[in-house]
């Protein structure tokens, strides 16, 4: 098996061969100029044709010598040095000499492009929709796993709203990336939202390049939806900026924007809470004093106390009246169980005197049938208080 290299061996040996290059140590490369950036002393810039990228440095920028105005667009020859970095595995050019060879190609198209919109008046602010002050349906196209989305969302999420967010994920650079904003654009045009934010973090020209596109910018014209884009570069360096209704630069713009109003009536709110409680408090406040003094009014000319008085009396006499009803009741009872024991007492006596009737013959023998009487005979009848005599008149 054939024995592995470290990295730090490998790195090495690339940065060893790449110095003793003859060709890699005297480099003449042109191309449109990217991406320019000042850092600390140095000047970076990059070269770029169509999407091919090329990174370059002046080291003591200001020291080097080299005059010349860096613009976007511009193309230039550069002459250097090739220069490979062990920390960030990257080949740069040490730039030595840079000479302007006038507007590129693609920059002079990107102008024309540029041009022929402004003409057809997507750019003018006549044509510009306005944003609800309180948006709360919102379409957002960005990448799913960049940091667009969370810059986004956690600038939304930091004040209380009823924001909703339509989100159609796509991809934002690359070959595919412009059809794939178009119909998302497209799509979430068609669902009656208050506002669609294109967006993205930042990213070098030929990244950005996809926001120029024709088919894109005319997308963003033809749309009903008020568009917001927040790509992550300065305002006036794409078309898509230029023919959206808002541009911002970044996606945390575009969140603090989006729910501005939403803090401000939050304090507007919290403000006006403030001065209808100490309203109300103050209303309160005249409002009791004012029944107190009518109360003291009140309780001086009203009948209440006359009233309670006599209710007072009427209370009085109820209880009098109860207790003579129930007296009387309770004497009727009694009463009522004397003529019981009275009635009681008649009833036996009628009872005894039933029981101690007694029928007799002339002869004095009893009678107890019907056979031993005939018409003519004479009875004697004898009853607990006295006896009659009768005669049987038919039998």
């Amino acid at each position: 098996m054939r024995k592995s290299l470290s990295v730090k061996q490998f790195n090495e040996y690339l940065k060893s061969n790449i110095k003793h290059d003859p060709i890699f140590q005297n480099v003449y490369i042109s191309g449109e100029l990217a991406n320019i950036k000042f850092n600390k002393s140095h000047l970076y810039f990059s070269l770029k044709e169509d999407r091919d990228l090329v990174d370059c440095v002046i080291y003591y920028y200001e020291e080097s010598g080299i005059d010349l105005d860096f613009n976007e667009g511009e193309k230039v020859l550069v002459k250097g040095v090739l220069v490979y970095n062990n920390y960030s595995s990257r080949v740069t050019i040490s730039a030595k000499e840079v000479t302007n060879l006038g507007r590129s190609e693609a920059y002079s198209k990107f102008l024309k492009k540029k041009e022929d919109f402004q003409k057809r008046g997507f750019f003018d602010k006549a044509n510009k929709k306005s944003i609800k002050k309180f948006p709360s349906k919102i379409g957002l196209i960005t990448s799913a796993d960049g940091a667009a989305l969370v810059d986004f969302i956690s600038v939304i999420n930091q004040k209380p709203n009823d924001i909703h967010i339509y989100f159609n994920p796509v991809r934002v650079q690359g070959n595919e990336a412009v059809d794939l904003i178009v119909k998302a654009l497209e799509r979430l045009d068609r669902m009656d939202l208050d506002v669609i934010v294109i967006t993205r973090g930042g990213g070098s020209e030929v990244d950005l390049a996809t926001f120029n596109e024709k088919d894109l910018i005319e997308s963003a014209y033809r749309a009903k939806t008020p568009i917001l884009s927040a790509i992550g570069h300065k305002i006036d360096s794409s078309l898509l900026d230029l023919v959206s209704d808002l541009s911002l630069q970044t996606p945390t713009e575009a969140g603090s924007f989006i729910v501005k109003n939403y803090s401000d009536f939050d304090k507007d709110f919290r403000n006006k809470l403030e001065k209808i409680d100490s309203l109300v408090n103050k209303k309160y406040g005249d409002l009791y004093f004012k029944l107190i003094y009518y109360k003291e009014i009140l309780d001086k000319y009203s009948p209440y106390q006359k009233i309670e008085a006599r209710l007072k009396d009427l209370s009085y006499i109820k209880n009098d009246l109860d207790n003579k009803l129930l007296r009387t009741y309770e004497k009727n009872i009694s009463r009522l169980g004397l003529i019981d024991l009275r009635l009681k007492r008649i009833k036996d006596l009628i009872d005894l005197g039933k029981k101690s009737i007694r029928l007799r013959n002339r002869l004095g023998h009893d009678v107890y049938s019907l056979k031993q009487v005939k018409a003519g005979d004479e009875l004697e009848i004898d009853f607990y208080d006295g006896s009659i005599k009768v005669k049987v008149i038919d039998g």
